[in-house]
């Protein structure tokens, strides 16, 4: 183990030994909105040392991941892995400092050689571990935190993408906050590490410029001055790669005491900049827009999505530092790219049912059907097969378990069918997951740091 990481772990430790004498470990209360921090019994405690120890948040988060794929070209891809991560989150010291620091790891439990690619583990199916986590944070109330070194994102196209082992994760510094009715988050960020790697390395060389060490400055808000309505503006520029502008609006509207109504839209304007490193497009200074809109009838616990989205012809839609966060992202992206290929247009229809009204509480359905037509190869300007996706998704989480230690229990099953015309068979994905969550210490008082929008 390397020497920082031995002493992020002497000092988890440390912490977590001093709580345990003071008081007897709790299990903690539902989790604390994003920016939550301040205490709720007026200046009591403000201002003191004593919070740095007794607000300290320990939490164990253990995943065990199936994986069963099989690409179009009949590649098949295997693995189950069991891991997660450890996260320490200290309290705040005069109301003003805090630290954090996260231990990812994912070992092989059943991993054929032959059948490498699920991402569950590193390459050659090998486990990993990492540091992906270790910050310090100085904060003015709610309205600035400043936050620095390796730390989770979510923001716009830069985000945790939590779905294998362990998400990404970041190294940089951000200034987050609220005010009013206004979120935001501003910053600059020079490495990522990819949710199956133990290093990180910068940002423009995970965009695919392996020669630069180039990062990117970001900047969102997050707008809810309307009841019912959410707009979410952000502007990442990666440096000799390409910038991405995303904006979006949600509304939610109750037509009766059963139904309810979801509008929303999004728009992405991408286009290549400074040295323009990224050059997988016909002209190296490229430039690309996506948008969609997606209706939902919401209808006790059935709601109805219908979603759709044009992407221009000037490149595909890129997500190298997250998952990509339009209405079309379905489960099989790496083949579908998202139904955000060059001139694409794609559409979706689906469905989600809430089980407990049928008295099963806590089992929810999904299912999905997305199709894109017309796209090109960026770079030819070919056209190039029409797709088709069918994604079902499952979660349940015991309501019998709610007063245990297992609480944090759920299960998730996720299945997708791949067609693209012309392909020599389906491709295939199914996803076994089970997650549990035990905060072993939890905070007297909310100390939650977000790094969203």
């Amino acid at each position: 183990m390397r020497l920082g990481e031995s002493i992020v772990i002497v000092l988890i430790v440390a912490n977590a030994a001093a709580l345990a004498s003071e008081s007897p470990a709790s299990f903690a209360s539902p989790p604390a909105s994003p920016l939550e921090g301040r205490r709720d019994d007026g200046d009591e405690g403000r201002g003191s040392l004593a919070p740095f120890v007794t607000d300290t948040a320990l939490t164990l988060h253990l995943r065990s991941f199936y994986f069963d794929g099989t690409q179009n070209g009949g590649t098949e891809s295997e693995a189950w892995a069991g891991g997660g991560w450890l996260s320490y989150q200290s309290g705040w010291l005069l109301d003003a400092f805090a630290i954090g620091a996260t231990i990812y790891g994912s070992a092989p439990l059943y991993a054929p050689a032959d059948k490498d690619g699920t991402l569950l583990l590193g390459p050659g199916q090998k486990g990993y571990y990492a540091l992906g986590e270790s910050w310090g944070a100085l904060r003015y109330r709610d309205y600035a935190v400043l936050k620095g070194y390796r730390q989770p994102i979510d923001q716009g196209y830069v985000n945790p993408s939590d779905i294998r082992m362990t998400p990404y994760t970041f190294e940089g510094a951000t200034v987050g906050g609220k005010v009013d009715v206004v979120e935001y988050l501003a910053g600059y960020l020079w490495k990522i590490k990819a949710r199956n790697a133990e290093t990180f390395i910068s940002m423009a060389a995970q965009a695919g410029a392996m020669e630069s060490n180039g990062g990117l400055a970001l900047v969102g808000v997050q707008l809810r001055a309307w009841a019912g309505l959410i707009i979410d503006v952000s502007d990442q520029y990666g440096i000799d790669t390409f910038n991405t502008v995303y904006a979006k609006a949600d509304f939610r509207h109750s037509l009766s005491d059963d139904w309810d109504i979801g509008l929303a839209a999004e728009f992405t304007d991408q286009r290549a900049v400074g040295a323009a490193l990224v050059g997988n497009a016909a002209t190296k200074k490229w430039n690309t827009q996506v948008g969609g809109a997606r209706v939902q009838l919401i209808y006790r616990p059935l709601t109805l999505t219908a979603a759709f989205s044009i992407t221009a012809s000037g490149n595909d839609i890129q997500n190298p530092w997250g998952t990509y966060p339009g209405f079309l992202a379905l489960i099989d992206a790496p083949a579908s790219q998202n139904f955000a290929r060059a001139r694409e247009k794609g559409w979706l229809i689906g469905a989600r049912y809430d089980f407990s009204a049928l008295g099963v509480p806590g089992l929810a359905g999904n299912f999905n059907f997305a199709r894109g037509t017309g796209a090109i190869d960026p770079q030819t300007q070919v056209s190039v097969p029409n797709q088709n996706e069918f994604n079902f998704k499952g979660d349940y989480r015991p309501p019998w378990l709610a007063a245990t230690v297992l609480r944090g229990l759920w299960v998730t099953v996720r299945a997708s069918l791949y067609l693209q015309e012309g392909a020599d068979q389906l491709g295939r994905q199914i996803h076994l997951i089970l997650n549990w969550e035990w905060e072993i210490l939890a905070p007297k008082s909310p100390v939650s740091i977000s790094s969203a929008r």
